[in-house]
C-alpha cells in the first residue's frame, strides 16, 4: 500500500508559483473558452474558508490551488493543497496550519452529446493529512460529468448580463488507505445558475445534494452563493457563503461556511 506521505516532496516544487485567476469564470467551472480569449494558461489561487465543521475533512482551512489550462485534449489540470487549521472550530487559527488531503484533477475537453456540451474529469485524493484526523485517511477516486448551457441574456441599464445553467454528477469512492477509517462511497450532484456581466463580475447560486451509500443512501445538501469581480486584467476576488439545507454527517457537507478567494492569472 502507498504511504500517504510520499507525494509531499514533489509538491513543494509545484507550489513555487505565482497567483492566478480567470476573469468572469466561476470558481469550479471548465474555463477553456475563457482561456482561448486571453494569454493566461496558468492560474494560482489562495482560498481561505471558515467552516462550521461537517465531516472530518470539512473544516476551517486555507488552500493553495494551482491550475494549468492546456491548449488541446485536456481543458484543465489542477493541484489543490489544503492547510486545515489545527483548531477545527469555525473561527479556526490562521497562523497554525497543518497539511490536509491533497487533490489532483484532470478535465478532458468538452464534447457535444445530443446537443449538450459534456466535460468529463477525474479527481484523485491522497490521504496526506498530518495529523490524519484532519483528513479522510483514504485514497479516493472521483470521476465526474458536468455541463454548462447559456440560459439567456438581459440588460440592467447599460450592463449586459449573461445567464448560464450548469449541472454536475460525481461519484466518489475510496480504494486504499487506513483500514481503520470508514470507507467512502457517495454521489454528489450540483445545479447552479451563474450571472456574469462587465468587468469580470459574476454571481453564482449552487445547490449541492449528496447521497452517502455507506449510510444506505442517506442524503444531505448545501446551498452556496458566490460573487466575484476582476480587480485588474489578471487579478480577481470572490466571496462565497454557504449553509446546510438538510441532513447531517454526510460527506462533503457542512453547517455553514464563508470563503474568500484571491487569485492572479499568468
Amino acid at each position: 500500500m502507498l504511504s500517504p506521505h510520499q507525494p509531499r516532496r514533489f509538491l513543494v516544487v509545484l507550489l513555487a508559483a505565482l497567483w492566478a485567476s480567470t476573469p468572469a469564470v466561476a470558481d469550479d467551472e471548465p474555463a477553456s473558452s475563457a482561456v482561448a480569449a486571453q494569454p493566461y494558461p496558468w492560474r494560482f489561487q489562495f482560498k481561505r474558508q471558515n467552516t462550521d465543521r461537517g465531516t472530518a475533512d470539512e473544516s476551517t482551512r486555507s488552500t493553495l490551488r494551482l491550475e494549468y489550462f492546456p491548449a488541446a485534449h485536456l481543458s484543465l489540470l489542477r493541484l489543490d493543497v489544503p492547510f486545515p487549521d489545527a483548531d477545527t472550530s469555525y473561527s479556526g487559527k490562521l497562523l497554525d496550519p497543518r497539511l490536509g488531503d491533497i487533490k489532483l484533477r484532470g478535465d478532458l475537453e468538452a464534447v457535444d452529446v445530443f446537443g449538450l456540451p459534456l466535460t468529463a474529469y477525474a479527481e484523485l485524493t491522497l490521504p496526506t493529512a498530518d495529523p490524519a484526523s484532519l483528513g479522510s485517511g483514504k485514497y479516493q477516486i472521483a470521476p465526474a460529468l458536468r455541463t454548462r448551457l447559456p440560459a439567456g441574456a438581459y440588460r440592467i441599464a447599460d450592463s449586459k448580463h449573461a445567464l448560464t445553467l450548469a449541472g454536475l454528477v460525481q461519484q466518489v469512492v475510496s480504494f486504499a488507505g487506513d483500514e481503520s477509517r470508514k470507507d467512502i462511497n457517495y454521489t454528489k450532484l450540483e445545479a447552479s445558475l451563474n450571472d456574469g456581466w462587465g468587468g469580470g463580475r459574476f454571481v453564482k447560486l449552487t445547490i449541492k445534494p449528496v447521497f452517502d451509500w455507506e449510510q444506505d443512501g442517506k442524503s444531505g445538501a448545501t446551498a452556496e452563493l458566490e460573487g466575484g469581480l476582476r480587480l485588474a486584467p489578471a487579478w480577481e476576488a470572490a466571496l462565497m457563503g454557504g449553509g446546510l439545507l438538510w441532513g447531517s454527517g454526510v460527506p462533503n457537507t457542512y453547517r455553514r461556511r464563508i470563503q474568500l478567494t484571491l487569485g492572479y492569472r499568468f
